[in-house]
């Protein structure tokens, strides 16, 4: 039923499209959310391991329509992580099955514009690299019509020429000349096999990786401007549940915790730099001498706090620890033992600068001052190796 399926896609969509409001009892809305999907769901093996979702735009209807496969480990949607999909590019010459990466994840950090687009394409041939080795298990006949890398665009818009700039291996087929179903569940099995592959492999990095590799490559070549505009103080809200998927990655893969490493890295050098900018500001580089990164210095490394710095206005020592997630707000974060008790030796002087979304260019920063001394007051999560604190 899979070329069945997507022949009906070739030749109905434009006529779908004329209508230009999206409808859920058309055919083709039908075919994209309902039928291809569980066509692909009973074709996969371990499905349990899947999302399967086809989309064919938000009120009004998509020029380039897709159904894509998204491992539970890595995404559960088409605009980060990696994924396997099949895209109808706007022309209709051909079919597309393509494993890519989302390029929003980039376009957060560079915005909707080439360099974002650009950055998609390196982190994917980075990916390419990986992938080959396993390309030699692919039959000779599959693995001739593969093409390694970016593809030209498939529409116009910024999203559009993503799935292209962002494809790490596709094949394509003619529209007018649409392989047997046996092929085309072959191809597709083919790529989801290494796509598990990829997920299971310890060389394959998190998407957040590739991502904070291309922006520290962009920022060391000045070719993008990144850093913290300002800091707020913290407002209080209500500790919210940690998803599913953020509990399961936290107690698997040495990936994440690579990747949280970097994410505690970027965040701290984004604070370093902006409170070093806050003295010179003031006029104080006497002071921003002084800025401690103690992780990248010489000196005590793990005193309880990540950064030793000072107040703009009066010059009195701040102890900075520094907690960053790619995430929104941050409602809960996790200190040492370590930590705590210089938090609760330093009181006032002691802070912690939270930097959700570090991933973005210009993240929002909040600071709560002397976390020991608001303990009990219901501001915060804080929990201290395995016991917690309510702040």
């Amino acid at each position: 039923m899979l070329r069945e399926y997507l022949l009906q896609l070739i030749k109905g969509y434009d006529a779908y499209l004329g209508g230009r409001r999206t409808a859920s009892a058309h055919p083709m809305h039908k075919l994209l959310h309902d039928e291809i999907p569980a066509t692909l769901l009973s074709l996969t093996p371990d499905p349990g391991h899947f999302q399967f979702k086809g989309a064919d735009g938000q009120g009004n209807v998509n020029e380039v329509p897709w159904v894509a496969v998204f491992h539970r480990d890595v995404t559960d949607s088409a605009q980060d992580g990696y994924y396997v999909v099949w895209l109808l590019p706007k022309d209709r010459k051909s079919i597309i099955l393509e494993l890519g990466l989302g390029a929003t994840q980039f376009s957060n950090h560079y915005g909707k514009n080439t360099k974002a687009l650009n950055a998609a394409a390196r982190a994917g041939e980075k990916v390419v690299g990986i992938a080959r080795p396993v390309l030699n298990l692919f039959p000779p006949d599959l693995k001739s019509r593969i093409k390694e890398g970016e593809i030209p665009p498939l529409g116009e818009s910024h999203e559009h020429k993503a799935y292209g700039k962002g494809a790490i291996l596709s094949v394509s087929y003619p529209a007018n000349n649409v392989p047997a179903e046996e092929k085309l569940s072959s191809d597709y099995v083919a790529f989801i096999n290494l796509y598990q592959r990829l997920v299971a492999s310890p060389l394959m990095p998190t998407t957040v990786e590739l991502v904070m590799d291309e922006m520290e490559d962009a920022i060391r070549a000045g070719k993008v401007q990144s850093g913290i505009l300002a800091a707020s103080e913290f407002i209080a809200r209500p500790k919210q549940a940690r998803s599913k998927k953020a509990n399961n990655r936290s107690n698997s893969s040495p990936r994440y915790a690579r990747e949280s490493k970097k994410i505690g890295d970027m965040g701290e050098r984004l604070v370093f730099e902006f409170l070093k900018k806050e003295l010179k500001d003031a006029g104080r580089n006497d002071l921003a001498e002084k800025v401690i990164w103690h992780q990248a210095s010489k000196l005590d490394r793990t005193p309880g706090w990540d950064i030793t710095s000072y107040k703009p206005d009066t010059g009195e020592v701040m102890y900075v620890e520094v907690k960053a997630s790619k995430g929104g707000k941050i409602n809960e974060v996790i200190m040492t033992k370590n930590e705590w008790e210089a938090a609760k030796s330093h009181g006032p002087k002691y802070f912690i600068y939270l930097v959700p979304n570090v991933l973005r260019q210009h993240p929002a920063v909040e600071v709560l001052r002397d976390p020991a001394g608001k303990e009990g007051n219901g501001d915060i999560a804080i929990s201290v190796n395995s016991w917690a604190v309510q702040l």
